[in-house]
């Protein structure tokens, strides 16, 4: 991107997912499960899927409307970041380098924070099966 800091690229983006991926799942209350959009690993929170992988290094993180609404000037000026035109829990993120690791861990984190029920709440599994299933036909 014209005026973007030159970033350090890594030699194997597939070890990089697989960082972000182990980030991911440390945080309390994630669950990996399959991915309601399409092909892949999903990240889950009480039954919510909350991030998935794309293709070309971008993924999908479920940071919900509220939040970035009220981080939406910080976002828009990330050149890592797409923002969907409509009103949207989601947003992209681009990553392609070891240094976008905490910010992918941070918005992550926040993701998850809004999605976690209350102590004392049980925790929902990712959905299986038929569950899945009707989940897809929706989106």
């Amino acid at each position: 991107m014209p005026g973007s800091p030159p970033r350090d690229r890594v030699a194997d983006p597939g070890a990089l997912a697989r960082r972000i991926r182990k980030t991911i799942l440390a945080v309390d209350g994630v669950l990996e499960g399959e991915n309601v959009f399409g092909d892949g690993v999903a990240f889950w929170v009480s039954g919510k899927q909350v991030a998935h992988f794309m293709k070309d290094g971008r993924m999908e993180i479920r940071l919900t409307k509220a939040m970035i609404k009220a981080n939406r000037q910080r976002l828009k000026a990330d050149p890592r970041i797409e923002l969907r035109r409509s009103a949207s829990d989601w947003l992209i993120v681009q990553y392609d380098s070891a240094k976008d690791l905490p910010f992918i861990t941070e918005l992550a984190e926040i993701a998850v924070a809004a999605h976690r029920p209350p102590a004392g709440t049980p925790i929902k599994p990712p959905p299986i099966g038929a569950d899945l299933e009707r989940r897809r036909r929706f989106h």
